[in-house]
This record gives structure tokens, C-alpha cells and sequence, in this order.
């Protein structure tokens, strides 16, 4: 029994049963199992009446309040309250201990961070390095599985009408989305968003198409959809462009989680290693290129830069490089850079004909395809110089794998071209009919975010005016050179308006000075390097009357 939980049993040992002489089980066995601060049948002693249920001890002292009581007597603790609460240890009177684990966490908001029971937060784990490629083969509705250690293709998917982008989650499972229009009447197909198993290897042998490994059919996703991207928690973003819409799908199931309008057609999206959603976005008529980036906790536009703030250049493929900067090219000779915390526009660099698709290797280069002069462009992001190398008929689209190589899309000779880093070609292989592939067909973006940052925003309460925070403590790892930052504020009507305390951690506490029932917390996770991700797991404050 946790040492919480006997000071528990000794507080409500000495209160008077006020609404009811059942006998009770106080201790692990009478905690609310689920969170929900419902004790239910199974879950202690029952009532001698036999009816099944469990009525916990109770002092009718009012409203209810987190304080591990049953304050109005009803067979409910703490309902309502998401803090996890129980008198303090050792006194004084009136001293709450108010937790947070757990689903408590789910009741706030996290940008780029992940949230699991066991781990409270925590910055996204590296994602395994995964063996495959998967380019879109937009002239035969399939997608090509490529090994990448011999470019070999292993299988070749039916997948929906007219696929263009493809991307890998962190499980390695991969993405499609379809650029094709889907039918209401049953003469065509209707799933235009395509989860295929990472781990699965088809029976049926290309170029023959098969249905084998598909893990989910998402219908009707949007309409016309031409961006892709993976987020923190494996969740995915695609551009509807016909829409007008970044649509947010549940990466287990599919289903829609929210929709973020734009004022232009999406064309490629992007996540950068603060959370935020990038997109390249055109009018109609293609004749203005737009930049937007997108709060994926507030869900709208946050950063808008228009066809003048991009001397009138268009945007086409963009990449994060991880270093606090978003790349885009313009499907004209440059490509430029637009600052990821700020959204100011850097660098232009005039480096070939027609840039397309753009991503960033380990080594900090950055990589374009420029189907204007058949070949592909290492850029020094600094200087702003290329060096050419030639590879097969109208690139469209670039990747990096896991070991560093570099991989062309090459639509006009429907293949691909794996190359070393310093540009030497390996081999060149067939796939589908007219490959069409702009986003992370590798899954290497979060690979090659060395920095990370994540913030975790919640609001609890514990339902007495006046409650004074005393002091926090926490339980988690910050390993060097990863950082915790900490702060809070507190009112008794609304946090929102009080000023921020920063909390200032000896070890894993720190006190605190807050005022009010309702306290807002802000949690920032950040680290220099991916193998040391910081985690807290749960926040403990105490809390006085």
C-alpha cells in the first residue's frame, strides 16, 4: 500500500461517517482504478445491503473539493478534478497533495511531445531506422516498396487514384495519399489516404500490383490531397487542395481529428522540430506561392508570407533542416530559406533550373531535385553554392535514408536513383509508371532533427477559493544535455490573466508562491541531442488552505 494512500486511510479513519455506517475497504483496493474518481463494484468491501456498490466514508462539508474526501457524500472522490489528490503528509491541517499523472495529461495540450501513463510526457523517441522507400507511382495508382540497402523492389501496392505522396511514421508504416478524385456513386475508388505495413513483405512480385500489407482505406480524407507528413505521436497531416485544408488524421485509425482552413491550395507540408506544421501553397492559377505555418495546438495560421515577402518566386517542396529553418524550392532555379522560429524570410539561392522536391541530410546539405536539367543539387545551406550530379529523366522528388544515401525520383524515366553522399550514383531501378513522390518517403525527417523542443500547457483546479501552491516536486529524467523549464500562475477565476511564476527547480523541486483555485502549468521539454530525451512523469504539488 503507497505511503499516499495509508495517510488516506488514517485521515478518513478519524472523521465520522457522516452519511453512511457501511463498511468500507480504504486503500489500493477502494482508489479509483480508471481516473475518473468513481469507486464501482469490484472495486472494495460492498454495502451490507448487498446491492453491489461501495459508499465511500464522507464528511458532508459541502461542495465537493480535491482533497481525497468525499466532501458532498454522493459515493464520489474528488469528481470532477483531474489532479490526483490526498491530505499532505505530516500536517499542517488543510494540506492538500495534488498530482498529475497519467490521464491527467491528456487534459491539456501538447505540441511535439509525446503522452503515455508511464511516461507523463516526453520528447519524441528517435525513430527506428527503417529499410524501405516508397515512391508513388501516380500513372498506375501504386506505390513501389523499395529495400534500400540494394534497391531492390520487394513489393508493389494498389493503393487509390492518382497517389502522390508518401511518408513513414515512426513504427514504419507507410502513408499514401491520393491526388485523384473519389466517387459517391460506386464507379471509382473511394479511399484516398493508404496505411500499408512496414513490416510486411508481399507473397505477390512486382510489377505485379497487389492489396497485400494494406493496414487501413481512409475515404474521403479531402479532396485532391497533396502534402504529407508525420507528426510527434505518429499522427498525420495532409494537405487537402482542393479544400484548401490541413486535415489532421489519427495515425491507428484514420479518422479526422481536426482541420485547419488555409486561404490557398496546400502543395507539401512539413513538421519542424518545434512541432510546428509547415506547408508550400499555391493559388489557383499557380502564379503566387504562399508559406504558412501552422499552430497545431491552437490550430490556425500563425505565420502567413505572401508572393511579395517571396520576391514573387513559387513554392513547390519544402524541408525542415532541424536547425531552426524550413526549405523551400520554387520550381524555378532557387531555393530559399524562411526561419522557423520567427517566420522571416533568409536566404535566396539561384542553384539550377527547376528545383522540386528538397530534403536535408545528416551532414547539414541540402539536397534538390531539379528536373529542369535532369539532375540532382547538393547545396551548401551557408554559401549558397551546388554541385550538380546527374541522374535519370525530370526529378521530382529527393530522399535520405537511414545510412545517409540519396535517392532521386525520377518521373520521366519512371525510376530511381540511389547515390552515395558525395553524389556517386549506386544503381538506378525500374518502378511504376510516372513516380510522383514530394514528401518523407524514407521516414528520416525526425531522424535528422538533432534538437528537439516541446511544450505542455494544462489547467487544473482543486475547487477551494484562495488555495495557496506552496511548492511542486516531480518525478522523471533530464538527462544532459536535455533541459526542464518550468511555470506556473494562479486565480481564483481566470490563471489566464494572472503573470507567470517562474519556477526556479533545486533537484526535482522548487517552490512556489501561486494564489487561486485554478492554477494554468507550462512544462518545456528540450534537448542538443536525440539519445538524451528528457521525460516527467508526474508533478506533485502541495497545496494549503
Amino acid at each position: 500500500m503507497s505511503s499516499s494512500w495509508l495517510r488516506l486511510a488514517a485521515f478518513l479513519a478519524a472523521l465520522a461517517p457522516a452519511c453512511s455506517d457501511d463498511t468500507v475497504a480504504v486503500g489500493k483496493d477502494a482508489s479509483p482504478s480508471d481516473g475518473d474518481g468513481q469507486i464501482k463494484p469490484g472495486d472494495g468491501t460492498t454495502s451490507p445491503g448487498g446491492d453491489g456498490t461501495v459508499k465511500p466514508p464522507c464528511t458532508k462539508t459541502g461542495e465537493e473539493v480535491c482533497d481525497g474526501v468525499d466532501n458532498d457524500c454522493n459515493g464520489k472522490v474528488d469528481e470532477g478534478f483531474t489532479l490526483l489528490c490526498a491530505p499532505c503528509a505530516g500536517g499542517p491541517a488543510g494540506c492538500v497533495e495534488a498530482k498529475l499523472t497519467g490521464g491527467g495529461y491528456w487534459t491539456g495540450t501538447a505540441r511535439n511531445l509525446t503522452i503515455g501513463d508511464d511516461q507523463g510526457i516526453s520528447l519524441p523517441p528517435l525513430p527506428k531506422a527503417q529499410p524501405y522507400i516508397y515512391i508513388a507511382n501516380s500513372g498506375e495508382n501504386t506505390v513501389s516498396k523499395l529495400r534500400v540497402s540494394d534497391a531492390v523492389e520487394v513489393g508493389r501496392f494498389l493503393v487509390g487514384p492518382n497517389p502522390s505522396r508518401t511518408a513513414v511514421d515512426g513504427r514504419g508504416d507507410a502513408w499514401v495519399a491520393m491526388r485523384g478524385d473519389t466517387s459517391d456513386d460506386g464507379s471509382g475508388p473511394e479511399e484516398n489516404v493508404v496505411k500499408i505495413a512496414g513490416d510486411c513483405t508481399p507473397k505477390t512480385k512486382p510489377p505485379t500490383p497487389t492489396r497485400e500489407c494494406i493496414l487501413l482505406d481512409v475515404p474521403k480524407a479531402g479532396n485532391l490531397l497533396r502534402g504529407l507528413a508525420v507528426d510527434a505521436r505518429n499522427n498525420i497531416w495532409v494537405g487537402a487542395y482542393a479544400d484548401q485544408e490541413a486535415v489532421l488524421l489519427d495515425g491507428l485509425t484514420g479518422t479526422a481529428l481536426g482541420r485547419v482552413g488555409l486561404q490557398a491550395r496546400p502543395y507539401g507540408l512539413a513538421m519542424d522540430e518545434n512541432g510546428y506544421l509547415w506547408v508550400s501553397a499555391h493559388d489557383a492559377s499557380y502564379t503566387s506561392g504562399y508559406v504558412y505555418r501552422v499552430d497545431t495546438v491552437e490550430w490556425k495560421v500563425d505565420v502567413k508570407l505572401a508572393a511579395t515577402e517571396l520576391q514573387n518566386r513559387g513554392t513547390y517542396g519544402l524541408a525542415a533542416d532541424g536547425e531552426g529553418g524550413v526549405w523551400y524550392a520554387t520550381a524555378g532555379p532557387s531555393v530559399f530559406r524562411v526561419d522557423a522560429v520567427t517566420g522571416a524570410v533568409g536566404s535566396f539561392f539561384d542553384v539550377g533550373v527547376t528545383t522540386r522536391g528538397v530534403a536535408v541530410d545528416d551532414k547539414g546539405f541540402l539536397w534538390a531535385a531539379d528536373s529542369g536539367q535532369n539532375a540532382l543539387l547538393k547545396i551548401d545551406r551557408k554559401a549558397g553554392t551546388a554541385t550538380t550530379f546527374t541522374v535519370g529523366t525530370h526529378p521530382v522528388g529527393v530522399a535520405v535514408d537511414h545510412d545517409g544515401n540519396i535517392w532521386s525520383v525520377n518521373q520521366g524515366s519512371a525510376d530511381a536513383t540511389k547515390l552515395t553522399p558525395d553524389g556517386s550514383v549506386l544503381k538506378t531501378t525500374k518502378v511504376g509508371n510516372d513516380p510522383y513522390t514530394y514528401s518523407d518517403m524514407t521516414g528520416t525527417a525526425y531522424r535528422i532533427f538533432k534538437k528537439m523542443k516541446g511544450t505542455f500547457t494544462g489547467s487544473y483546479e482543486v475547487g477551494f477559493k484562495g488555495a495557496k501552491w506552496k511548492s511542486l516536486s516531480f518525478v522523471g529524467k533530464i538527462p544532459s544535455p536535455s533541459t526542464l523549464a518550468i511555470r506556473v500562475r494562479a486565480s481564483d477565476t481566470a490563471p489566464s490573466q494572472a503573470p507567470w511564476q517562474e519556477v526556479t527547480l533545486t533537484g526535482q523541486s522548487a517552490t512556489l508562491s501561486s494564489v487561486g483555485s485554478k492554477l494554468e502549468l507550462q512544462v518545456k521539454l528540450a534537448t542538443e541531442d536525440r539519445t538524451a530525451l528528457p521525460n516527467v512523469e508526474s508533478i506533485t504539488f502541495k497545496v494549503e488552505r
